[in-house]
């Protein structure tokens, strides 16, 4: 996959501010500390577009990555599985 343009869009809190442009999710769930955003900056060969900590537990909110305005990454916090 060749990645472009990939950008982050917005840390969601409540479903009025999710976008509303209709691409398609990809939408990433698991446990804390699982390797969810290094996930994502692999596949979009970026080092530091999805923010990763070592402290398990640290995305509060709903995260979208829009890849190429062609789709989303979507990474979940822990308390939504």
């Amino acid at each position: 996959m060749i990645v472009k343009n990939p950008k982050f869009e917005i840390s969601a809190v409540s479903p009025k501010q999710y976008p509303t442009n209709n691409l398609p999710e990809i939408v990433l769930v698991g446990k804390s500390n699982v390797g969810k955003s290094s996930f994502v900056n692999t596949m979009i060969n970026r080092k530091k577009l999805a923010r990763t900590s070592s402290e398990p537990g640290k995305t509060r909110q709903i995260n979208f990555y829009n890849i190429d305005n062609s789709f989303y990454f979507v990474d979940l916090p822990r308390l939504w599985i």
